[in-house]
């Protein structure tokens, strides 16, 4: 659900109080006021081990933004085309466009998208196994 969204058009009031960050919006309007507090797979914060949500961090919507805004870009979706599908085994399938890609930016892009995925996908392999205990 786009919470910023009606009838597919932006709503600007709806982006400044969730604080909209997509390219081309004022971020000088940001309001604040409906911020929904999320973990997108921001890394463990070591220094506060053991206070709050240290182990699953949410995002600093208040300083970066709304999280939608990072992946709802053409630079994400243009990397899309490079991303290597799991078999059923977990398996990487190989795909020809980054196999003759020679983009640093590129390469390292999906590297860090399918490291993030992976990490995910152990973390909830984990949970899976501590609910059968």
């Amino acid at each position: 659900m786009d919470l910023c969204r009606t009838q597919a058009r932006l709503v600007p009031y709806a982006q400044a109080s969730r604080n909209c960050a997509l390219p081309g919006f004022n971020v000088g309007t940001w309001t604040g006021k409906h911020l929904v507090r999320t973990h997108m797979g921001r890394p463990r914060d070591y220094s506060r081990e053991g206070q709050g949500d240290w182990a699953a961090p949410t995002e600093r919507i208040e300083d970066t933004g709304c999280p939608g805004s990072w992946y709802r870009t053409p630079f994400v979706q243009s990397i899309l085309r490079y991303y290597r599908r799991r078999d059923r085994h977990g398996n990487r399938i190989d795909n020809p466009f980054l196999s003759r890609c020679d983009d640093e930016l590129v390469i390292e892009a999906i590297n860090a998208l399918e490291g993030f995925e992976d990490a995910a996908s152990a973390e909830a392999e984990m949970f899976a196994l501590k609910q059968k205990d």
